[in-house]
């Protein structure tokens, strides 16, 4: 029970903060934000027209087509988001000052912002309002990643504001969705990053000795056939971190064979020594 009141807490907390960056700084900057937050805001400013009233007839069809479309989970939380997130901005200038200042300075604290929410809110496993099922239907019948789908949405958005604003308006909104972006990745995956290592070689035994002592790493032999003279190789498979990536790469480059090697990073490393 307890678990379940902080993961809800976790999300309102998470509304909070993107309401906050919503209303009480991009909007007293002349900033734009990204998703159906930023259509509304420019609806508003070219019709005078109720942000919160606008959010509802963006975002209520979605969900009501969604409910029996799609897992009902995440609806409910693409519901849930867009109603505490909605509400959030109705009220939070009554307990938190607008903050008005330098647009650039505005445009980096609301991309940190935002993307606290957003990294909190997904780590939940929550869908940070409907647009994202919007994206996700896209996704599967057009073809269209998610991540094109919101560079494309973004972007009109943003363009379009030049109708009464500059170009330096925009300049700054998508320098805020930029950090958003990158501060949602850091909230979600973290600094450290884990790569993938797939080698090629005839001292394979080796290079398996220097990465079980030396690195403390696991490895994985999978038996492979090379076309070019169709000799029998084994392939070793492991992962390792930033740092224990140049050390096993310079250790293969002190071999002087003919080594093959290539490298992909891993999104995520669950156990075996990695985190949870």
């Amino acid at each position: 029970m307890l678990k379940k009141i902080k993961h809800y807490l976790i999300i309102i907390v998470g509304q909070l903060i993107s309401a906050t960056a919503f209303s009480q700084i991009l909007l007293p900057n002349d900033l734009i934000g990204g998703g159906f937050g930023g259509i509304a805001t420019v609806v508003n400013k070219l019709t005078g027209a109720n942000i919160q009233l606008v959010l509802v007839a963006l975002c209520l069809p979605v969900i009501i087509w969604s409910y029996f479309k799609y897992n009902k989970k995440l609806v409910f939380y693409a519901g849930f988001c867009f109603a505490i997130f909605t509400i959030f901005i109705g009220v939070v200038g009554n307990f938190i000052p607008e903050f008005s200042t330098d647009p650039i300075i505005a445009a980096i604290v609301a991309g940190v912002f935002f993307g606290v929410s957003a990294g909190l809110i997904i780590k939940e496993g929550a869908a940070n309002g409907p647009e994202a099922i919007v994206g996700m239907y896209l996704k599967e019948k057009k073809g269209i990643t998610i991540g094109t789908y919101f560079t494309i949405l973004n972007f009109c958005i943003i363009s379009s504001s030049l109708i009464y604003g500059d170009i330096t308006c925009i300049v700054y909104s998508l320098i805020c969705i930029y950090i958003a972006g990158k501060v949602t990745d850091y909230i979600i995956l973290g600094t450290r990053r884990e790569y993938c290592v797939n080698i090629i070689s005839d001292n394979f035994l080796e290079i398996t000795e220097y990465i079980h002592k030396d690195l403390k790493r696991g490895v994985t032999f999978i038996p492979c056939v090379g076309t070019y003279k169709i000799r029998k190789k084994m392939m070793i498979k492991t992962v390792v971190t930033n740092p224990e990536l140049v050390a096993l790469r310079n250790y293969i480059a002190s071999l002087n064979d003919s080594s093959f090697v290539y490298v992909t990073e891993s999104i995520e490393v669950i156990g075996g020594g990695f985190s949870d």
